[in-house]
């Protein structure tokens, strides 16, 4: 508490004179007017660093009226998805993509040049199609740096020319979706990441929006593919590495298993050969942990056609299958001795010799 309170009755010595206390306010009048000054300038200087002087800038880069109308302040209201994200994302940094050494990080559609600085920074104009650009202007088209918000709530921040996303930049999806990465004529085209609001995220190359060439796609159940990618699916050669343990190596269609690959489960089964639409189809060879293996032909995942099974280092069946049983012609080899028959289903249903 203050000696008011403490001594209500006690007299103050040495009271302040009127004349000190007119000083007083002289020196607070004068103190703020430097404030005001100083603030002034504060502004005037961060206006000049966002915005272009206007010799620099001139008017022939502004976008004609019917083009775009210039707005009074910038929007602020985005759907709530779009905030989460740019609340986790943070500012987009032009720096960080400007001259990078990082492959990742640099465009091999657009650079930045000397001349780009000096391109006007406008303020907010709405569009014709509703979106609101908030950014640089080269002849009435933007180019640059700048932002633009469309009337879902998406938001795109990054290098623009000739009127589209051109170079690095970030699109923020209504949804919460995320891409940042390299683009061409408004499209994802070049390197990128894209994450999806499920937590699914590729990482790698992209033409014309599409996952094409080789990137990296992680799946929320912790499921991971490395390799190559067309029209978005998984195609070509890659590898892919499954949540529940199991791994595959080898080909892929329209993301599918298919071709020549080797599938190892998580319980020491592997199977090599080929594959169609995810399932053992053609010639492979299966092995099971406990030794036995599998040479021969396969349809749908089952064996179907000629192949030879061993049982264990005595005893092996070689012949016909059908449906995953025997089932044909075939003969059976017991300690070096083989026994030709006919098998019907798995059973044997006659001896073809004399014994």
């Amino acid at each position: 508490m203050g000696v008011c309170c403490t001594h209500p009755h006690q007299k103050l010595e040495n009271p302040i004179t009127p004349e000190l206390i007119k000083e007083d306010i002289k020196y607070d009048q004068f103190a703020l007017k430097i404030q005001k000054h100083y603030k002034g300038y504060k502004a005037r200087k961060l206006y000049h660093k966002m915005r272009i002087k206007t010799e620099e800038s001139p008017v022939v880069h502004h976008p004609k009226p019917e083009i775009a109308q210039k707005l009074s302040q910038t929007p602020t209201d985005y759907a709530l998805t779009v905030q989460k994200a740019l609340y986790k994302l943070g500012p987009f940094r032009y720096n960080d993509y400007i001259n990078s050494d990082d492959p990742q990080k640099r465009s091999t559609n657009f650079q930045f040049k000397e001349e780009d600085k000096k391109l006007p920074f406008l303020e907010p104009h709405r569009l014709i199609d509703g979106a609101i650009y908030i950014g640089q202007w080269k002849n009435g088209m933007k180019w640059g740096k700048g932002k633009q918000i469309w009337p879902d709530g998406s938001v795109y921040e990054g290098f623009w020319q000739n009127n589209k996303a051109c170079g690095i930049g970030r699109l923020i999806h209504q949804n919460g979706d995320v891409y940042i990465g390299d683009w061409l004529d408004d499209k994802c085209h070049g390197f990128g990441v894209y994450t999806h609001s499920d937590g699914t995220i590729y990482k790698g190359n992209w033409v014309e929006d599409k996952q094409e060439g080789d990137g990296i796609e992680e799946y929320p159940d912790g499921t991971i593919y490395k390799g190559q990618f067309l029209n978005s699916m998984k195609h070509g050669y890659g590898e892919c590495f499954y949540s529940n343990k199991n791994y595959y190596k080898g080909e892929f269609q329209y993301n599918f298993i298919h071709g020549q690959g080797k599938f190892v489960w998580s319980d020491g089964k592997e199977y090599e050969g080929a594959w169609e639409n995810n399932q053992m189809h053609g010639y492979g060879e299966f092995k099971w942990p406990d030794g036995r293996s599998y040479k021969g032909d396969y349809k749908h995942d089952l064996k179907d056609g000629e192949g030879e099974f061993i049982i264990d280092e005595n005893t092996k069946y070689k012949g016909s299958w059908k449906n995953g049983k025997q089932h044909g012609d075939g003969l059976l080899v017991v300690k070096e001795i083989a026994r030709p028959g006919i098998w019907c289903e798995g059973i044997r249903i006659q001896w073809k010799d004399k014994f």
